[in-house]
């Protein structure tokens, strides 16, 4: 299928949403891990409860996932975008998109800002059977992504295509979550790497790693050599999923790195606190209008 090509930042997120484009959301963690669940919301405390490894809960709670979009959300917002896409296309007289039920095509994407496995894979089970793959249920059913011919593409791409046009009525023209809270994502991570704990705890997990004869210097490095291209994991990924796992386990990493993105977070969620909430709360009204938009069909 042809993709949608050079749409405008504001129309990306919508493309996304209907399967049509390849767009992504930046700044959050790096690309090499691989997408997983929803964040959930955690309590705003200097020192918060989070699932050790070997405790089935994923994803991580981190404080800036209050003010990232959530898969519920996308779920809501999705059909209200087809119906104003659609829309806009009939005032152009060009064919609506159908929107097909088949089982075959791209999964779809439960996590849009990879804000859960951050840190590599940390649910035993999942580890043990999956390796470095994602497990399945995280992926939710396939569905194959919307037919457009070349006529609707070119009336949704651009500035004033019809997807630009859609999202901006829905939004107007705001994003749809905040920018702000991605910054914040992107920085907590990238800093954390930085943190003195962070480092002495990931040089205890390279020593644990060494010990099984493994020679990683980080998580996210093991993680990066895995084939994910691969539909199943093989025997080596599984064995070294396992030592990470453990490692990760007798280390404490995972707490002691979640700890210091949580300080890391909160002191940037205290200064932007005031464009966070105002974010959040346009995020309500588009919901809400998306919400009477699919009840009245249009």
């Amino acid at each position: 299928m042809r993709r949608v090509r050079n749409i405008v930042t504001a129309a990306c997120a919508a493309a996304t949403l209907l399967g049509l484009s390849s767009c992504s959301a930046s700044g959050d963690r790096p690309d090499r891990a691989p997408r997983a669940a929803a964040p959930t919301e955690t309590t705003e405390t200097t020192e918060r409860a989070e699932p050790a490894p070997g405790v089935d809960a994923n994803p991580l709670p981190l404080p800036v996932q209050k003010y990232l979009l959530v898969p519920a959300e996308i779920s809501a917002i999705k059909p209200a975008t087809i119906i104003l896409l659609n829309t806009c296309l009939q005032k152009r007289n060009v064919p609506p998109i159908k929107e097909t039920t088949g089982k075959t095509g791209r999964r779809s994407d439960p996590d849009p800002y990879q804000v859960a496995r951050r840190y590599g894979p940390i649910v035993k089970a999942d580890v043990l059977t999956y390796g470095y793959h994602l497990p399945p249920t995280w992926l939710g059913d396939t569905t194959a992504p919307p037919k457009t011919s070349a006529r609707q593409e070119a009336a949704m791409s651009g500035p004033s295509g019809c997807l630009a046009v859609s999202q901006k009525e829905l939004t107007g023209g705001h994003p749809m979550d905040s920018p702000a809270a991605r910054q914040i994502s992107g920085k907590s991570f990238t800093e954390s790497l930085k943190d003195p704990k962070v480092k002495a705890v990931t040089a205890d997990w390279s020593r644990c790693m060494a010990k099984k004869g493994y020679s990683f210097t980080d998580p996210l490095q093991a993680l990066s050599k895995a084939d994910l291209s691969s539909p199943k994991p093989g025997g080596k990924e599984l064995r070294t999923a396992a030592a990470d796992y453990a490692c990760k386990e007798s280390t404490r990493l995972i707490r002691t790195w979640q700890q210091a993105e949580t300080r890391i977070q909160d002191k940037e969620i205290a200064r932007q606190r005031s464009a966070l909430e105002k974010a959040n709360a346009r995020k309500v009204q588009i919901l809400a209008k998306a919400e009477k938009i699919v009840a009245r069909g249009g």
